[in-house]
């Protein structure tokens, strides 16, 4: 007894430190955001006096063309008539050592953040404002955080784009962001619901629908959306193949299976970027190389305790394979993840580190001759594998191993002070530079960076938009169970535990016990017990890993205790979130009804319960039989588990 009272006292312990540790953090990143506003007004004088005069007109043969850099001669780089190569080497050419490893950093900016993400933004921007970066850093790519309305988006974008066009060469921006589309209750790290934009399911119910026609509307849909507003390069699709079903990050994957997952992948970068790229392209930057399914025990590499992506089944090369695909496809972006590749290469060590991932295998032997562009937060946060070495030795060996471009980082210094000390030669930057800048081009953003503030009402979340999303979200759901009881007649009296009961409303007769209901209906979100432990007893990833859940795919007592009583009152029909995949063995055996969903709207879990279209989808994964058959299968190897409740391509209909 007196153990079990020790033990139960370290635990508490345990959970006070954790909680002391976030409220310091807090505090901290409090204080800093009030220096932060506090010091701005000075920012923005400092700003002032940088800026260049404004672009002006040069016209030849009744052509207008913008005088970049402002010398009233046509250079090369202004001229849309020569090709994006030509263009980058003038460009080049008249760049200084400052301008061109500025264009080698691709940092957040934040617009109307919820709290949680402004904590996460202000840890990795510092003390700098994005005016600041271009006209100080020469920085030109910046990723979008936070819930702008699409025409406050737009016109703070267009911002950007006069800051920039006011530097001594005049390089625009590029936009990027992550997903943010999801509907509010889909999704997960990195994948966001930005009010007033169409609202479509998590890239899991676009391969639960098995159609790639319906993923390149998608595509195309949101290409017209990003490009309304100014974003021009996509941080999406995640080609990641869901092998481990403990990985949190399944959600954004498109499944097990590395045809489906390709196809899917194909069609997504076809949406996009069209036939070729130009100014009507969005790029994607396809993630995350060689694929970040295999995570050892399913933990998730932003954290120190999830670094290892590891190889049992000897399958490495299945990872591969929607790359390849991608690369084949005019690939023109693509980003490694924060994993080590265990007993893959000669030195474990994490992607970005990594010649022969990058290098040899990348670059050498599958062709790609695109911007490989960093996860977020490489160098300073998640550096698996070179922690002894320091921050300019870091960046050092991730040249070396072949990274263009850094996501999430914004300190130019330590890349120009390599330079100047000859540990890294000004043409390897050049090289870098010469493929990023090659992108800007093809895409237009010299010669139209601007977007049409007025236009956005008329480009974004339309009725036609709005309707293909919510189609593309009934197919993705997945019937799971039918005991005879679905679909449900329209007077049928319901109880309602975890939907939108004012919706219910709409299709049956709702009451306020469950023993009156001739059905209970309740809905229960993607398996979440616990905290993946950090590794690293640092504030900020104490924090994050908050965000990811454990290896337990099993529901809690609380859940399945009120499934077997609802159960009691006449039929129950559960609807499971499934973005990971969860144990479901004894909660069908307690339902008359089981639905499977990937982040869809209430409205459109009520229709099909109702009958208002027939259930089509199918499981992009397996769904294990319990914790045991996940324990003993392999992280690199698709839907491997023992006697799975549900196979891979499993879904009934009425």
């Amino acid at each position: 007894m007196k153990e079990l009272m020790d033990s139960s006292l370290i635990n508490i312990q345990n959970i006070l430190k954790k909680l002391f540790l976030l409220f310091i953090f807090l505090i901290i990143v409090l204080v800093i955001y009030v220096l932060l506003n506090h010091f701005k007004p000075l920012e923005k004088i400092k700003i002032n006096n940088l800026l260049y005069e404004d672009i002006q007109s040069i016209s030849i043969d009744g052509m207008l063309f913008r005088d970049l850099n402002k010398n009233n001669i046509l250079d090369s780089y202004e001229d849309y008539r020569l090709d994006a190569e030509t263009r980058s080497d003038d460009l080049l050419s008249q760049m200084n050592l400052e301008e061109k490893i500025g264009q080698m950093f691709h940092p957040p900016f934040t617009i109307k953040p919820d709290f949680w993400m402004l904590l996460y933004e202000i840890a990795i921007r510092g003390n700098k404002l994005p005016e600041t970066q271009i006209l100080v850093d020469h920085i030109s790519h910046f990723n979008l955080y936070g819930n702008p309305a699409p025409k406050e988006l737009a016109k703070k974008i267009n911002h950007f784009q006069r800051i920039a066009s006011k530097t001594r060469l005049g390089i625009p921006i590029t936009i990027s962001s992550d997903p943010i589309h999801e509907v509010p209750k889909g999704g997960g790290v990195a994948s966001f619901s930005v009010d007033g934009f169409s609202k479509w399911p998590s890239q899991l119910g676009f391969a639960a629908t098995n159609d790639p026609k319906i993923i390149k509307e998608f595509a195309e849909i949101v290409k017209s959306e990003y490009l309304a507003v100014g974003i021009r390069t996509a941080l999406h699709p995640m080609s990641d193949l869901a092998t481990e079903p403990r990985w949190a990050r399944n959600f954004g994957t498109f499944g097990s299976n590395v045809n489906l997952s390709s196809k899917m992948t194909i069609s997504y970068m076809d949406g996009f970027q069209g036939d070729a790229i130009n100014e009507n392209s969005v790029l994607t930057m396809v993630k995350h190389f060689p694929g970040g399914g295999p995570q050892e025990n399913g933990y998730d590499p932003h954290l120190f305790s999830g670094r290892n992506q590891t190889y049992p089944g000897n399958n490495f090369d299945y990872h591969l394979e929607p790359f390849k695909k991608a690369i084949k496809n005019n690939l023109r972006v693509i980003m490694p993840y924060y994993g080590i590749p265990i007993g893959q290469t000669d030195e474990d060590v994490a992607m970005a580190f990594n010649r022969y991932i990058l290098t040899d295998l990348l670059r050498k032997e599958l062709g790609f001759n695109g911007v490989i562009c960093s996860d977020w937060g490489i160098i300073t946060g998640r550096h698996w594998g070179v922690g002894n070495l320091s921050i300019e030795e870091r960046y050092a060996k991730s040249i070396y191993a072949g990274i263009d471009q850094y996501g999430g980082e914004n300190d130019t210094s330590y890349l120009i002070n390599l330079v100047m000390s000859n540990k890294i030669s000004e043409k390897r930057i050049n090289e870098s530079v010469k493929r990023i800048l090659i992108n800007k081009f093809e895409l237009g953003l010299f010669d139209a960076p601007y977007v049409d503030e007025a236009e956005v009402k008329n480009k974004v979340n339309t009725k036609e938009y709005i309707d293909a999303g919510l189609e593309a979200q009934r197919k993705s759901i997945v019937l799971l169970e039918n005991k005879g009881v679905l679909p449900l007649k329209e007077n049928t009296k319901i109880f309602v535990d975890g939907l939108n009961k004012n919706v219910g409303k709409k299709f049956g007769i709702l009451v306020e016990d469950p023993a009156d209901a001739d059905v209970v209906i309740m809905y229960v979100h993607t398996v979440f017990n616990g905290n993946q432990e950090s590794g690293l007893n640092r504030l900020f990833d104490n924090f994050l890993s908050t965000l990811f859940p454990n290896g337990d795919l099993n529901f809690n007592t609380d859940i399945k205790s009120k499934i077997k009583n609802y159960s009691k009152h006449n039929e129950l029909i559960v609807v499971v979130d499934l973005n990971r995949p969860a144990i479901l063995e004894e909660i069908k055996t307690f339902s008359s009804g089981l639905i499977g969903t990937f982040g869809v709207l209430d409205q459109v879990i009520y229709e099909g319960i109702f009958g208002k279209y027939n259930p089509s989808g199918k499981l992009p994964f397996e769904i294990p039989s319990s914790m045991d058959s996940v324990l003993n299968q392999k992280e690199d190897m698709p839907d491997d588990s023992l006697n799975p409740s549900y196979e891979f391509g499993y879904g009934i209909s009425y």
